[in-house]
């Protein structure tokens, strides 16, 4: 007398709908689903990249981030390019778990909660249609990865120079020749002196982004006139490095991205978000307008 097992049907049943859910991922690209330490759900597209990004590191991504079926950004044909800084993740599940698993050329799907993900990634309301407690799908590639301290230190090698021109707030002014010959030399009045606030001063020279293109030039025809110490100069890092030089000073000057425009990008003068920027400028003084009551009498 033959016996069937009662559960045979059901095992066989969930067997199958195991093999189709495997299948399906197959076809769709996605890996099984993985967790973080810190509890973030992914699912891997493509996986593989030798170098993984590190705290710091600069990131262009293309994303797009969907809630249920509701494109919220990055819709159609081509998912928009973002750039930002992996830091240290400020939360569970965070977004940045993820992304510190990605390198260049890596892909995958994550599934953050929605509230977390507009409180402190995207820093704006989120949208009332929307249940909190409901994850967000955000789908990632990895388009490049830069290390900014590391471009820094090898234009500095490249360039001949010494690591004292590294200012302790992180700008690196090198001096390619001075008003001032020597040290021991004492300036005489207001020529190759240090800038002197409320004097008006111009720069001609170029600035770029480091490792790109010339973006912004300052020429002999075009120069930029500014007042010391009335925050005329942007980004104010620029600042901070002028109001260490000479008048008649050539200087190079270095400023890295938190110095700079940060995480905003300048598209009309093609600078991207976090880049550090490279100054060639020449600080020459403005003669200084005597008054009538001030000429002398013979």
């Amino acid at each position: 007398m033959n016996h069937r097992c009662p559960f045979s049907l059901a095992l066989w049943s969930g067997i199958l709908l195991f093999l189709v859910a495997c299948q399906e991922s197959r076809q769709s690209g996605l890996s099984a689903p993985f967790k973080t330490k810190g509890g973030l759900e992914y699912r891997w597209h493509r996986k593989g990249a030798p170098v993984k990004a590190e705290p710091g590191d600069i990131m262009e991504l293309r994303m797009q981030i969907y809630a249920g079926d509701s494109c919220l950004y990055g819709g159609g044909a081509q998912s928009e390019t973002w750039s930002l800084q992996l830091t240290q993740p400020t939360y569970k599940g965070s977004i940045q778990e993820g992304l510190a698993l990605m390198g260049r050329g890596d892909s995958a799907t994550f599934y953050p909660v929605a509230d977390s993900v507009f409180r402190y990634d995207l820093t704006q309301p989120k949208p009332s249609w929307l249940v909190g407690s409901s994850k967000l799908r955000i789908e990632i590639g990895v388009r490049s990865l830069r290390n900014e301290e590391g471009a820094i230190q090898t234009f500095m090698l490249q360039q001949g120079i010494p690591d004292s021109c590294r200012h302790a707030s992180g700008y690196v002014r090198y001096n390619i020749e001075s008003s001032i010959p020597s040290s021991k030399s004492k300036p005489r009045g207001a020529s190759g002196s240090v800038l002197q606030n409320g004097r008006k001063y111009k720069l001609l020279g170029n600035m770029r982004v480091l490792g790109g293109e010339t973006v912004r030039e300052f020429t002999e025809l075009e120069p930029f006139y500014f007042v010391q110490g009335q925050g005329q100069i942007k980004p104010e890092g620029l600042g901070q490095a002028l109001a260490t030089c000479r008048e008649g000073d050539s200087v190079w000057i270095v400023l890295p991205s938190w110095l700079a425009y940060g995480k905003k990008s300048m598209a009309d003068a093609g600078v991207p978000a976090y880049a550090s920027l490279f100054f060639q400028l020449r600080i020459l003084g403005e003669p200084a307008v005597k008054s009538s009551l001030s000429t002398s009498r013979r």
